[in-house]
């Protein structure tokens, strides 16, 4: 099954431009410009816009675009299903994810799944949750891993673990010396209104930790002053360690970074409230043998971590 042609269509509209998009195609610009120009010339349309370099879809090319992701769709749930008989000797994964999850848990998944699929390519899309959600609905990623939910009655959502939103501070903090740590080791729960007149570290607004500080915020009836803002989570905790303010975090985070200066964090908010991640991947989709198998591997790396 060769569909060259939509390969190529579908290339120049993922990357708006035909340097970007021959390079991915391994081909020069001008073969792929001919490419362009004939299939124009003899669907007797034009697919894009020229506005300056950037190629844009009209009309004729939007169409052309939904029909031939569709086709490219077919053509890999037909080649996966050939693979699974060739028991997935060869394939690849392509799945997005946090930066911050594949610190932890991607080597160890690796570890456990590269010996039994050495012909399987693993790609790591590492983007924003819109980026992400994006790209899988263009049918560019198997799977996500995300704690966000799309509108789309076509996505299939997979639990996968849950998290907890958490406040840090330097270890030394005097608002925080009276607060015990609880008996079975775990994270000890706070009213954030005792810190509302303490300096604030917040993430950016389209950010899902900012909207669940935004919720505790609510929770302790508190709105505090912001000093600083920032998407680096990490950033914000190193800031929190050296006594700039109060910073916000993912427990799952918060235990796997390395700090200069001791901290010590605490749940805030609604005790009932969890952060939900699953697995996410299109209905329509194809899943095989061997995507299977590494959403498995993530799972058991998961495990392992949360049991350490």
């Amino acid at each position: 099954m060769e569909l060259r042609e939509q390969a190529y269509v579908t290339a120049i509209a993922r990357h708006g431009s035909l340097k970007q998009a021959a390079a991915e195609l391994h081909i020069s610009p001008p073969t792929l410009s001919i490419f362009l120009s004939n299939l124009e010339k003899e669907l007797g349309l034009q697919l894009f816009d020229r506005l300056g370099k950037r190629f844009v879809p009209t009309e004729a090319g939007r169409i052309y675009l939904e029909n031939a992701r569709e086709m490219l769709r077919y053509q890999e749930r037909c080649r996966a299903q050939l693979g699974d008989l060739r028991q997935g000797s060869t394939g690849s994964v392509r799945f997005g994810i946090h930066p911050r999850r594949t610190l932890y848990l991607l080597a160890p998944a690796l570890k456990a799944y590269a010996p039994s699929h050495s012909g399987i390519q693993v790609t790591t899309c590492e983007q924003s949750s819109d980026e992400m959600f994006r790209l899988l609905a263009g049918g560019e990623l198997d799977f996500i891993v995300n704690n966000q939910r799309d509108s789309d009655p076509a996505l299939i959502y997979q639990p996968f673990y849950s998290d907890r939103l958490v406040m840090v501070v330097r270890a030394d903090h005097p608002l925080a010396a009276d607060i015990p740590a609880p008996e079975d080791g775990g994270t000890a729960w706070v009213d954030l209104k005792r810190f509302e007149r303490e300096p604030f570290i917040l993430q950016k607004s389209h950010q899902s930790s900012r909207i669940y500080t935004d919720r505790a915020m609510d929770y302790a009836g508190i709105s505090p002053q912001s000093r600083y803002v920032l998407e680096n989570l990490e950033s914000a905790a190193q800031l929190a360690a050296e006594g700039l303010g109060i910073a916000f975090n993912f427990e799952s985070y918060i235990r796997h970074f390395h700090y200069h200066k001791p901290v010590r964090w605490f749940y805030v908010g609604d005790r009932e409230t969890v952060i939900n991640y699953s697995i996410i991947y299109r209905r329509d989709k194809y899943m095989p043998t061997y995507v299977k198998d590494f959403i498995a591997a993530l799972q058991e790396a998961l495990e392992l971590d949360a049991g350490r």
